[in-house]
């Protein structure tokens, strides 16, 4: 999944989480989306009230979220070899928001996490937060936490004088594997974005965070003669970033699609990520003629998650959206569709996981045309 954000509004669709903060918005003359209502006069009482029903907003998701990936896990006969969350665990990098994250999430979970950071994590914060120190919170963090999880990151840490430097993409891979270590996969975690790059300072500290394309190359080159999947995770994949990565994947594969075809091999190699919170969905593209999926994994302001499950030769992601259990009758989760991931490939294909009240209201506007359709005929 993606984006706990610490702390943001809820996506518009998120019915559940929208009815939580009903009355303290009317309250505050706040709209769905958390804008005040028209003719407005905006004081410090209101903009206060406003932070408010974000926090209760962030943290009713939060709690939903949590709640539906803790009864998953325990309803399953294996548990699952890790959580991996995709960036944006904070909304602005600030301490308070981190210590949030920890305690919510990373303190006290019943399965290893494997993370990365998105752009509210330090991009958004960078010249737009005092010293840089909330950019600089989130990074100091993560480099601990990569060392602390003995995760071999792509992150050099010198000493010049007093000052420190921190050089590197901060990118790494981990090869997870199921409880009775039979099914393993590689996952490449990134942050932010695959052509992602900046410089800057903070008190006594030199960040210089370089792309992770380079990085990305030399992994692929290493486990190209892997039979295991390779999960390449990061926060943002679109417009440009998706093009980027779809170019590195058609090099890669074109250049070991001969050793593959003698050795009879299917390569299983996916992109997944976040950012975008009200996607959820897979797009398989046709890759050298490999099936590659590209997934929007779900976020925590709409109440989105996605579960891979993987074996010797398939591999299927499930989405489920996580449900309040007392607007829904006691139900946590919903399971959505379960789609293929791996094969060989003729066409694109995209699948939306839609839940059980879009597609109801799909289903309607679908009869609805076909009446009108009929009409004019």
């Amino acid at each position: 999944m993606g984006d706990t954000q610490f702390h943001f509004p809820c996506e518009e669709d998120n019915v559940q989480c929208k009815l939580a903060s009903k009355r303290p918005r009317a309250f505050f003359q706040l709209d769905n989306r958390l804008e005040f209502q028209p003719g407005t006069l905006v004081n410090e009482t209101l903009r206060q009230g406003k932070e408010s029903c974000i926090r209760i907003e962030s943290r009713f998701a939060n709690r939903v979220q949590r709640q539906a990936l803790d009864l998953l896990i325990s309803s399953l006969d294996q548990k699952p070899a890790a959580l991996i969350i995709n960036g944006d665990l904070t909304d602005f990098g600030h301490h308070h928001q981190l210590q949030e994250f920890r305690q919510f999430w990373y303190n006290n979970f019943s399965i290893p996490f494997l993370l990365g950071l998105g752009n509210h994590d330090y991009e958004n914060n960078i010249n737009d937060c005092a010293l840089n120190f909330c950019a600089h919170t989130m990074l100091s963090w993560y480099a601990e936490y990569v060392k602390n999880r003995s995760l071999v990151a792509d992150i050099e840490r010198k000493t010049i004088n007093f000052d420190v430097e921190f050089s590197g993409s901060l990118a790494y891979t981990e090869r997870v594997c199921s409880s009775s270590g039979k099914t393993c996969a590689f996952v490449i975690q990134l942050n932010n974005a695959i052509d992602y790059s900046v410089s800057f300072s903070s008190v006594f500290v030199q960040w210089n965070l370089t792309s992770p394309m380079k990085y990305v190359h030399n992994e692929l080159n290493l486990l190209k003669g892997t039979s295991l999947p390779i999960l390449l995770n990061m926060h943002k994949c679109e417009n440009i970033h998706i093009h980027k990565v779809k170019m590195m994947l058609t090099r890669w594969l074109a250049g070991i699609k001969t050793e593959l075809e003698s050795n009879k091999k299917m390569p299983r190699v996916g992109v997944f990520y976040a950012h975008m919170h009200q996607r959820h969905e897979v797009h398989l593209h046709c890759i050298q003629g490999i099936k590659v999926p590209f997934v929007y994994v779900g976020s925590v302001p709409n109440n989105r998650f996605s579960k891979f499950d993987f074996n010797g030769v398939n591999g299927t992601v499930t989405g489920y959206k996580a449900r309040d259990s007392l607007l829904h009758n006691g139900e946590i989760l919903e399971k959505l569709e379960t789609i293929d991931l791996w094969g060989p490939c003729d066409s694109n294909e995209h699948y939306i996981f839609a839940d059980h009240v879009t597609r109801k209201r799909w289903l309607h506007l679908r009869k609805s045309r076909e009446q009108a359709m009929k009409v004019n005929s």
